[in-house]
């Protein structure tokens, strides 16, 4: 175990760094506290801009990935695929008039195309995807 705030290796058993008199347990109370605010966030295509009723598209944003659903070709059931955060190189918002499609890039040859969400939604989940990638 490591001091976070200067480095110092700690055998475990202290409440205090000896190398710089931080607080020990409160570092790791700040740890649990930042991996509390990424919590999972949903967001769907919308009805009103070309969207399905039944099976809306959707990105789903957890700690970990961003994954992409949507209905099948079959109309049963739904595709999905995920990018992990390490592997996202940009996200960008192709804006139309009234809609957007967000688009994710991965740095192999994998990206998400998710089409039909509001403006006001595209800037809300890349700015939640940038938030998490720079962290």
């Amino acid at each position: 175990m490591f001091c976070s705030i200067c480095g110092y290796n700690l055998s475990g058993k202290e409440n205090f760094c000896p190398s710089c008199g931080s607080d020990i347990l409160n570092q790791s109370a700040n740890k649990s506290e930042e991996k509390k605010q990424f919590s999972t966030i949903e967001f769907s295509s919308s009805i009103l801009l070309g969207g399905d009723i039944l099976t809306p598209d959707k990105i789903i944003i957890t700690n970990s990935e961003v994954i992409y659903k949507k209905r099948n070709k079959y109309l049963i059931g739904s595709d999905e695929s995920a990018i992990p955060f390490d592997r996202i190189s940009s996200v960008e918002i192709d804006r139309n008039l009234i809609d957007s499609h967000i688009i994710i890039y991965s740095t192999g040859n994998q990206k998400i195309v998710a089409e039909d969400f509001a403006i006001s939604t595209a800037k809300k989940i890349k700015k939640e995807i940038e938030k998490r990638i720079n962290n």
